[in-house]
């Protein structure tokens, strides 16, 4: 397709979505959808939402997200009954990614049943049963793991599809997951009203509160496997997708447990392929074989990449390989640091290996963004098991803006400008989580000798250990099998 009649297809989506900004109903532009497109390209609708949010339309990140659901359904019928690319592979993210929203949907569906059953006791004035209750909760916390799903998407694919110059769609549809996760807390608060028995509870605003949450949140199976997947395929190298399975389990999964690793089938190292070329001759060479959405595996295809930002489009670099001003010298000019050697630290003297252990075993997790509100460094505590706020490596070199939902951005970014101007020295967050930890988090600005901003640093722990302590205790605890207590 000619960059002309690529440009005309971008302005038809375009235009369709403002009218349907301006008050045209969906039946009145669905004609002039299906005239225009035989196919739907994941491409131009992220293109298209990119143009309207930073282009001079008169339309906003809100308003998107109200178009957001309205354009997905217009969308359907040219999607409907279509091959959508994907990966079969088990194991794959993907694979991974469907199989989940196939065990959410099932979720639901008992939901309902037990739901209907509760409804129809309550309307025939009889008690309700304890069984029922206690299975409708049991199924109510299966469900929840979606925040898993959901975090994977945002912190693995998301930044991935930034670096690539889409980031127009992360920003939407971390809005609207965060609209679905309001929903599913007041569905949850209904649900314990009724079970406490508490008020004026009843099956019936159980069932309105649920209601509202599985509308939004079906239609948001639809956006992730009708345009968000078929997206990332097209876009995503086969490098991106192993770094994504990698980072994968620091988040979970949601009902499902992978029991297979995906493993693709690469050309080997120095083998020749079909056309005669040499596989991984060269930095960043494109594999030979075919990648999970039938394409070329490794960099993106051109077409991709004129669209995408210049490290993304530039073939020898993947984004989840971060490259900035901040990185460290160039091997090829500078030798690398002994990490054995004693270098000046604090109040005497640390080799890089001893200062990367002793932040690595801090019962905190540590992060830095850097003066150019980049996300620089993190700490792998091999204290904490089941971190707070988990990070991976791909998420370095992300603006901090992209690291952020769209509902708290303005605090954060607003926290981190009154750090850099010295408005505040520091600032203490604090909060209950669902599983039962209490999260502390400090945000504290960095300077230099020379007091330049350097940046801020953010450590989080969890603290509900600390409130249920206990008198004093001095010496050693008893070790395993140890009869007596050591003394002082």
């Amino acid at each position: 397709m000619t960059n002309s009649s690529h440009d005309q297809r971008i302005q038809v989506l375009k235009d369709i979505l403002l009218r349907l900004h301006h008050g045209a109903s969906p039946d009145s532009v669905e004609a002039d959808f299906q005239a225009h497109f035989s196919d739907v390209s994941p491409i131009e609708v992220s293109l298209m939402e990119h143009e309207l949010m930073n282009g001079d339309h008169g339309v906003g990140f809100e308003d998107v997200m109200k178009l957001c659901t309205v354009h997905a359904k217009v969308m359907a019928a040219g999607v409907q009954g279509k091959e959508v690319p994907d990966s079969q592979q088990e194991g794959h993210p993907v694979w991974i990614f469907k199989q989940e929203n196939l065990a959410l949907q099932a979720g639901l569906h008992r939901i309902q049943r037990l739901l209907d059953a509760l409804e129809s006791a309550e309307s025939q004035g009889q008690d309700l049963d304890p069984g029922l209750l206690r299975g409708l909760n049991r199924q109510y916390q299966l469900l929840d793991q979606f925040q898993r799903h959901y975090r994977r998407k945002e912190e693995l694919f998301f930044p991935i599809m930034e670096a690539y110059g889409h980031d127009a769609p992360p920003k939407v549809m971390w809005g609207v997951d965060d609209q679905i996760r309001d929903l599913f807390g007041l569905a949850k608060e209904a649900l314990k009203g009724l079970v406490d028995q508490a008020g004026d509870a009843s099956v019936a605003q159980v069932l309105a509160t649920y209601q509202d949450f599985v509308q939004e949140f079906k239609d948001m199976i639809f956006k992730e496997e009708a345009i968000l997947i078929p997206l990332l395929l097209s876009l995503f190298s086969e490098d991106d997708w192993l770094a994504i399975a990698k980072d994968s389990p620091e988040f979970g999964y949601a009902i499902i447990q992978p029991d297979k690793e995906w493993v693709p089938s690469r050309v080997k190292f120095g083998e020749q392929g079909e056309n005669g070329e040499l596989a991984g001759a060269g930095l960043g060479a494109e594999s030979q074989n075919e990648g999970p959405a039938g394409t070329s595996a490794g960099s993106p295809t051109k077409s991709v990449a004129s669209s995408a930002s210049d490290s993304a489009s530039n073939p020898a670099t993947s984004p989840t390989a971060k490259p900035s001003s901040t990185s460290v010298a160039d091997s090829t000019t500078s030798p690398a640091p002994n990490p054995e050697a004693d270098l000046p630290f604090g109040g005497g003297y640390l080799s890089l290996k001893e200062a990367n252990l002793i932040l690595n075993h801090l019962p905190f997790e540590i992060t830095f963004i850097d003066k150019n509100d980049l996300f620089k460094y993190f700490n792998t505590s091999i204290a904490i098991e089941n971190k707070l706020f988990p990070r991976v490596p791909s998420a370095i070199g992300r603006h901090v803006k992209m690291c952020h939902p769209p509902r708290s951005l303005d605090m954060v970014m607003t926290l981190i400008d009154d750090l850099k101007h010295k408005r505040r020295t520091s600032e203490s967050m604090w909060f209950h989580r669902s599983d039962g930890r209490f999260a502390y988090v400090t945000y504290i600005g960095v300077f230099d000798d020379q007091d330049q901003y350097m940046g801020v640093l953010e450590y989080v722990h969890d603290i509900a250990p600390l409130l249920d302590l206990g008198p004093d205790k001095r010496g050693l605890a008893p070790l395993e099998g140890d009869g007596e207590q050591a003394k002082d």
